[in-house]
């Protein structure tokens, strides 16, 4: 991999991270909020609140099609643009609601918008900035993700503190603001802004056989795509999704208070921040599926550290030991964020990567969705060994999957016309 053609200036670059900064700073500001919102703001009950989150959920699952071909047919610099106005509408709309009816449009136009942007990122990303280039790209993502949430979530605490019901209405107006941001940084992006999929290197792997369609149902009778998109759902349902709703429901069943698991919490975004860039130099040396598999051993080793955070007597040791798998798990994270997309641009065939990217941001959604749904309750009533032999079994999983996309995979890589840049 030529780092020399990573760290060269990339036009646009700081205005896109600016952009997204924007956008997860408005995140940070209401994801801590939006539940106690719901609840004791506008009175819904807990099944209202639930009905607010599964329908945000559908609603991106089911755009998805869509997205990946609105990308494909008017490019997908307008089809992000696009995303960023739905997703404002819906911040919006939660705004002015006053009923459990008025959240509905809400969770829809806000969940649509959300399924819709992460469908077409990736070909927005790599028409704007280069294939060689969207590892860089989205480890700067990453660590802006981890700096501008966790401030938003510290801020939009204290303005409700400080303002009560007020402040709720400021979050959430500053959050619709800060999709329009983004979307404003995303027309200005070099390449990207009207041109349509076609006109440009979409994937870099080989054509396909004749005969096979085009869009996501290509990527889903491609098996060795499918093998890739297991891996991923696998490190979604054991591990991403895990850390806003599974981790704390652990700690809180081993009696530490909501303060330690803010601690732990914040052990997880410091570490995100710290060693991103490190774990960037560390995927442009070894290459994505060689991180990957470092990123699921590294893991496992957490796993270790959040059980016995769980067992080990002692709230101060206790409290230690689930700081420690706070920042194992950033470095897994660290890894994973800039290895899995640049495997789906090399993977996918030339001209096709709307519908290959689709096809990730879905199962993203549902290994999203999923994730919590399964293992809370194992959680709850296995505990924690149940829950651990889980763990294990998926990350065996995710394993046998990247070995099996990676047996598999050799010739397509190896055809790419960007395998002289990349190391797969």
């Amino acid at each position: 991999m030529k780092t020399a053609a990573r760290r060269e200036p990339l036009p646009r670059y700081a205005g896109f991270l600016t952009g997204w900064g924007a956008t997860t700073f408005g995140t940070g500001l209401v994801l801590p909020l939006t539940v106690v919102y719901l609840r004791e703001t506008l009175g819904l009950p807990t099944s209202g609140v639930s009905l607010y989150f599964a329908l945000f959920a559908l609603a991106g699952l089911a755009v998805n099609p869509l997205a990946g071909r609105a990308g494909k047919v008017y490019g997908p610099g307008l089809a992000a643009i696009g995303a960023t106005v739905l997703q404002a509408a819906g911040a919006a709309w939660l705004t002015a609601a006053g009923s459990m009816a008025a959240t509905v449009p809400a969770a829809c136009l806000s969940g649509a918008g959300t399924g819709a942007y992460y469908a077409v990122q990736t070909p927005l990303l790599t028409k704007a900035f280069g294939n060689a280039r969207l590892s860089r790209v989205l480890s700067g993502q990453h660590r802006v993700s981890a700096l501008t949430m966790a401030v938003g979530a510290l801020l939009g605490g204290q303005a409700v503190e400080r303002l009560g019901e007020r402040g709720y209405t400021w979050c959430l107006a500053v959050n619709a603001v800060s999709y329009l941001v983004h979307g404003a940084m995303l027309a200005r992006l070099p390449r990207a802004r009207l041109r349509p999929a076609g006109s440009g290197v979409d994937g870099a792997g080989p054509d396909l056989p004749h005969g096979v369609r085009d869009g996501r149902s290509a990527a889903l009778h491609d098996t060795v795509f499918l093998r890739l998109l297991l891996v991923q759902t696998a490190l979604v349902v054991f591990g991403i999704a895990q850390v806003d709703a599974v981790v704390p429901a652990i700690l809180r069943n081993a009696d530490l208070s909501v303060s330690a698991v803010s601690v732990v919490i914040a052990c997880n975004t410091v570490g995100v921040i710290v060693f991103q860039g490190l774990a960037l130099r560390v995927v442009e040396r070894i290459g994505y599926v060689a991180a990957l598999t470092a990123a699921i051993v590294v893991w496992v080793a957490a796993m270790a550290a959040l059980t016995a955070a769980v067992l080990m007597p002692g709230l101060r040791l206790r409290l230690l030991l689930g700081s420690l798998f706070g920042l194992l798990f950033a470095i897994g994270e660290c890894l994973i964020a800039p290895s899995v997309q640049p495997l789906v641009t090399l993977t996918a065939p030339a001209g096709r990567l709307e519908g290959y990217a689709a096809a990730t941001s879905l199962a993203h959604g549902l290994g999203a969705f999923v994730s919590p749904l399964v293992l809370l309750p194992v959680v709850d009533g296995g505990g924690v060994w149940s829950y651990l032999a889980l763990q294990l079994g998926g990350y065996g999983l995710a394993l046998y999957a990247l070995l099996s996309f990676r047996a598999r995979s050799v010739r397509r890589l190896a055809s790419s016309p960007l395998s002289e840049e990349t190391t797969p």
